[in-house]
C-alpha cells in the first residue's frame, strides 16, 4: 500500500468513527398548537405567532419553520433561533423575521395554498426539539392568507406579551416587575446583550409587530439554515483535532518504514 492509499484509509476510518458524534436531532412530539396573528392579512403583513402553552423546562430556546408551496423541503426557516421573550408556563409570542413576501423572494416562488407552521422548543446547543407548536394558513392568492382551522384566533386577537426582566414572556395578568425593570410590550430583545434584534440578525425590531424588512444577505443566512440543525462547533473543532493527529501518526509510521 502506497503512502496515499494509506493515510486515505486512516482518514475514512476516523471519519466512520468520529461522524456519528454529530447530534441528530430526536423527532419530537406535538404539544399545542398556534395561533397567527392577524388571522387574514396580505403578503406584506407582518405575522406573528403564539403559542398554546410554555416549552418543556428542558427548552432554552426557540425556532420556526414554515413548510408549502415553494419552500425547502425540510422547510424555510421564518424565526430563528433565540430564547427571549420564551416562556415555559404560558404561551408565547413567536415574530417572523421578514414577511411572506420576502420569503417568497428568497425562493423565487408565487405564495399559493396551505403553509404549515412549526415553533420548535429546543436545546440551543445540541438543537434537540422537546416539542412542537402547529398550526397552518393558507394563500388564496398570491397576495392573501387566510388562518386554518385553530389558527384561526377566536375573538379579538390577543396583543403582544409583555416581557420581564430577564426577556421571558409575561402573563397579561401577572404581577408588575421590580423597580428599575419594566416590562416592555413587543417584540422579544436579545437576551444576550440586551438590544432590540436587528434586520442583521434575522429578528424582529421593537415597538409592536415587526415592520417588513427585505435584507437579501439576512435571508440567504436563514435559507443555509434551513432545518436549524446545524452541527455545534466545538463537534467540528474536535473533528478537526482528531484527523490532523490521525494524519501525524500515518506520516510519521510511514517515514519510520522508509528509514528502516
Amino acid at each position: 500500500m502506497n503512502r496515499l492509499s494509506c493515510v486515505a484509509v486512516l482518514l475514512t476510518v476516523a471519519l466512520g468513527v468520529l461522524l456519528p458524534v454529530a447530534p441528530v436531532p430526536a423527532l419530537a412530539d406535538q404539544i399545542g398548537g398556534v395561533i397567527v396573528i392577524p388571522s387574514s392579512g396580505s403578503d406584506l403583513t407582518a405575522i406573528r405567532v403564539r403559542t398554546s402553552a410554555g416549552c418543556p423546562a428542558k427548552a432554552d430556546a426557540y425556532i420556526a419553520r414554515m413548510k408549502g408551496h415553494g419552500f425547502p423541503p425540510d422547510g424555510e426557516i421564518v424565526t430563528s433561533t433565540i430564547s427571549a421573550g420564551m416562556s415555559h408556563s404560558i404561551g408565547f409570542d413567536v415574530y417572523f423575521a421578514v414577511t411572506m413576501s420576502d420569503f417568497a423572494q428568497l425562493n423565487h416562488t408565487t405564495l399559493s395554498g396551505r403553509y404549515d407552521i412549526t415553533v420548535l422548543c429546543i436545546d440551543s446547543f445540541t438543537t434537540q426539539s422537546y416539542g412542537e407548536f402547529t398550526g397552518s394558513l393558507q394563500f388564496t392568492s398570491p397576495t392573501h392568507y387566510e388562518a386554518l382551522g385553530t389558527a384561526k384566533p377566536t375573538g379579538s386577537p390577543p396583543p403582544p406579551l409583555a416581557l420581564a426582566g430577564d426577556g421571558s414572556a409575561v402573563a397579561p395578568a401577572a404581577a408588575p416587575p421590580p423597580a428599575g425593570r419594566p416590562s416592555v410590550a413587543g417584540p422579544p430583545t436579545s437576551a444576550a446583550h440586551g438590544q432590540p434584534p436587528s434586520p442583521t440578525t434575522g429578528q424582529p425590531v421593537p415597538g409592536g409587530d415587526p415592520q417588513p424588512q427585505s435584507p437579501s444577505g439576512q435571508l440567504t443566512s436563514q435559507r443555509n439554515d434551513v432545518t436549524g440543525q446545524s452541527v455545534p462547533w466545538l463537534v467540528l473543532v474536535m473533528i478537526g483535532a482528531a484527523l490532523v493527529t490521525v494524519v501525524t501518526v500515518a506520516a510519521n509510521r510511514i517515514r519510520k518504514r522508509r528509514s528502516s
